[in-house]
């Protein structure tokens, strides 16, 4: 029998609680989707942001504040989709900036694709991008300053080369996920289920996976290793993980 077992996953989130991955849960969305909720269809990123030229440029953005409310006009959405291999909800490795030996690990924030730039959360649990080695070093502003430093932050907008996927599992996703199995002491770590089945990906963290099972539509925050990837696995024969120019 499948539980949700939420509360059990709390110890495994290194701090963070069930809520904080709950709160992120987001459905892939659509122009039409995302003005009928009174936001605005940003076309140059392809997704939903505020109906708000402060959130996309008036030319980009369709809606109230856009140049245009008519989702027909946005010629990118109604292209072929091609799946990207860095997108967002995609769990990366990179070097750090300082040189040192250890590698950083995160999910993809924003995706530039045209740019070819890409954004990376900070820590599981926040919102916080990684910044670049010198905004880093900086000297902490003054209290009167804190408001306008804010805008002058420097994230770090890493290159596909700079980056190397460790799973290309992303919202959106049809997967296989195992789910599960209730068992008498409450305090174990969770068991795994033996089968499989079908579950759409709604949000991914570095160490888990929010999943909703087709087949009864429960919604699940499992560990990694729960999911099926074979992401990798349709790579081209010779292929790396990094995406080449």
């Amino acid at each position: 029998m499948r539980a949700i077992l939420l509360l059990l996953l709390q110890p495994r989130l290194g701090g963070a609680t069930t809520k904080d991955l709950t709160e992120e849960i987001e459905l892939s969305e659509t122009c039409e989707s995302c003005l009928a909720k009174g936001g605005g269809w940003c076309t140059s990123e392809q997704r939903c942001v505020e109906d708000d030229v402060a959130h996309c440029d008036a030319e980009s953005l369709i809606g109230l504040a856009g140049f245009t409310n008519d989702c027909g006009t946005d010629q990118e959405g109604q292209k072929p989709k091609v799946r990207p291999w860095i997108d967002k909800g995609v769990s990366v490795s990179y070097t750090y900036e300082n040189g040192t030996c250890c590698m950083g690990t995160g999910i993809v924030h924003r995706a530039y694709h045209v740019l070819e730039e890409y954004t990376v959360l900070l820590r599981d649990g926040s919102k916080e991008e990684v910044k670049t080695e010198r905004w880093n070093r900086r000297k902490p502003a003054k209290k009167k300053d804190e408001n306008s430093e804010y805008h002058n932050i420097e994230f770090r907008y890493f290159k596909p080369q700079e980056l190397t996927v460790l799973s290309g599992v992303r919202p959106g996703d049809l997967v296989q996920a195992h789910f599960a199995v209730k068992t008498k002491d409450e305090e174990n770590e969770l068991v795994k289920s033996r089968r499989t089945e079908e579950a759409l990906v709604i949000n991914t963290t570095v160490s888990h996976v929010a999943v909703n099972f087709t087949s009864d539509h429960i919604v699940s925050i499992l560990p990694r290793d729960f999911i099926v990837d074979l992401t990798n696995e349709t790579l081209a024969p010779g292929r790396s993980r990094h995406t080449e120019l």
